[in-house]
């Protein structure tokens, strides 16, 4: 079949929108459809929905006060045609809310769109009405992941500033605080009033003894007040050498200004400790902490299609006499999982790619025993392909969705969930971004619905306990069940472990020696497992 031109035209003949598929002028379309009635009302008597000139035929469709029109040539297939006519009319329909010229008007991009996605250089596609309407919606998962990821970079950039602003409203109240004090520091002018004529000599003496008093005080003022950089006193000075406490004033001062310093003080430290997600691992020597981010994407029905883990290790001394120190490793070795390892440029690579010992390059140099955390060791694990069983080895957790979209604008969602206990991971958090949402039912009590800014969070316990369950939950004021996705699972979680008890993780530590004399030293593991990127799309 070959259509000429798809065109919407009023009863009479007028034209109100028409895209050409082929070398047709304006001109020549408007020509035709005025002819169109004519030829229309010869064959009032016909069903067919069908009339022809000597040039073309015309294919119509009544569309409430206006007709849906293709002009074909005479040799096209017709029962095509029809088929292709009603593709037309459904996504006009579609498009519009209501059939009337002012609506076509409005939309009528997404209509010449739409012609266009239906007909390509006069021949139909092999499309279905919704096909056409979600391409022309253009909607994208991955641009829904990326609009994601670019809000959690705006929230984290949020927080790093009102952190920012914490620290510098704190360092502005201590510099007022600080003014305040240096003027109160500051020495009255002084009047000078003279002394009384003496009548007798009781007055006279007590007038003396008050100057004297007043001299004093503010000698003591001064010399409290100038303690740092001072000079010292010269023979020859005109102020009188004093003997006295010193300033007491000063002392009065600071004494009233400390519970306000401290109060500031104590503001700022709750603050900075609210802030901060990781606790401080007390150290009794040698702490050892093995850090492993999960990156993952699994579809609705349980099917891991992607699957990573950024891993590393990091040593902590505290005790000079343990830095002489090597750990001993055991690598996970599995030929479906391809693991590239990264040592610390001051690290013996040899001697980890040959004994999976870390050690350093000068066996006679301790590790810094400053108590700070130190990077010895990074990995990157990914899967070289996934079956549909468990967690295919890499991930903590697989759910499987099952979608039951309500026809009263609920969506029902039933979560089935298998976890691999030997990662460690016991809480997980689902986000799904929707606002309103009820519990429903659940095989075990570990479930909880939470409502965040982010969304509706869904929060999982007690994992290493219920290694599988499921639960349901009824999402409310839902259009499209496609709303519901991506959905994002988080978890950070920070534990200890013994040696014995790692082997889920990537690396895991057998023991610490000492590197000269390969005596066992004393160490405690703790393990990091957290979420990036792990979503269900």
């Amino acid at each position: 079949m070959v259509v000429l031109a798809a065109s919407v035209c009023t009863h009479g003949g007028k034209l109100i929108i028409s895209r050409q598929f082929r070398e047709l002028t304006k001109e020549r379309v408007t020509a035709l459809l005025s002819n169109f009635p004519a030829l229309l009302s010869d064959s009032t008597q016909s069903q067919h929905t069908a009339v022809e000139d000597e040039y073309v035929r015309y294919m119509y469709q009544p569309l409430e006060e206006f007709y849906v029109v293709l002009i074909t040539n005479k040799h096209s297939n017709i029962l095509q045609d029809i088929d292709t006519l009603h593709l037309f009319a459904q996504s006009i329909t579609s498009i519009l809310r209501t059939v009337d010229e002012k609506e076509i008007y409005e939309n009528c991009f997404e209509l010449l769109s739409a012609f266009d996605e239906i007909i390509c250089l006069g021949y139909k596609e092999n499309l279905t009405s919704s096909q056409v309407i979600n391409f022309l919606e253009m909607d994208s998962h991955e641009e829904r992941i990326q609009e994601i990821i670019e809000r959690n970079k705006e929230l984290e950039a949020a927080e790093a500033s009102k952190k920012k602003a914490v620290e510098l409203q704190f360092k502005e109240m201590m510099k007022k605080s600080n003014m305040q004090g240096m003027d109160q520091y500051s020495q009255p002018v002084q009047t000078y009033n003279p002394p009384p004529v003496a009548n007798d000599r009781d007055d006279y003496t007590t007038y003396a003894e008050e100057q004297h008093s007043s001299l004093s005080s503010q000698n003591q003022i001064k010399r409290g007040g100038m303690q740092l950089g001072k000079k010292s006193a010269t023979f020859g000075d005109s102020q009188p050498l004093l003997v006295s406490t010193p300033a007491p004033q000063r002392r009065a001062v600071s004494q009233s200004q400390q519970p306000q310093y401290q109060q500031q003080q104590q503001q700022y430290q709750q603050q900075h400790q609210q802030q901060s997600s990781k606790p401080i691992i007390d150290n009794n020597g040698i702490l050892l902490t093995i850090n492993e981010k999960y990156s993952g994407q699994i579809t609705r029905e349980g099917t891991i299609t992607s699957a990573e883990i950024k891993g590393d290790l990091q040593i902590r001394i505290n005790d000079p006499s343990l830095a002489h120190a090597q750990v001993k490793l055991t690598l996970q070795n599995d030929s479906d999982i391809t693991t590239q390892y990264k040592t610390h440029p001051n690290v013996d690579k040899k001697l980890f790619n040959s004994s999976s010992i870390i050690g350093l390059k000068d066996p006679t140099k301790p590790f810094p025993s400053n108590d700070q955390n130190l990077g010895v060791l990074r990995w990157r694990s990914t899967r070289k392909s996934f079956d549909e069983e468990g967690s295919s080895g890499l991930l903590p957790i697989v759910l499987t969705t099952w979608v039951n979209n309500n026809n009263d604008g609920t969506v029902g969602l039933t979560f089935e969930y298998e976890v691999d206990t030997s990662k460690n991971v016991d809480e997980v958090s689902i986000i799904i971004p929707i606002i309103n949402a009820s519990f429903e039912s659940s095989d075990n009590d570990n479930a909880a619905l939470e409502y965040t800014d982010s969304g509706v969070n869904i929060k999982l316990t007690d994992l290493l306990k219920y290694e599988s369950g499921s639960f349901e939950i009824l999402c409310k004021d839902v259009e499209d069940e496609e709303a519901l996705f991506p959905m994002e699972l988080s978890f950070d979680e920070l534990k200890k472990i013994e040696a014995s008890g790692s082997e889920g993780i990537q690396v895991s530590v057998d023991s610490v020696v000492n590197s000269e004399s390969q005596d066992a030293l004393p160490f405690d593991i703790y393990i990091n497992s957290s979420s990036e990127s792990y979503y269900i799309v």
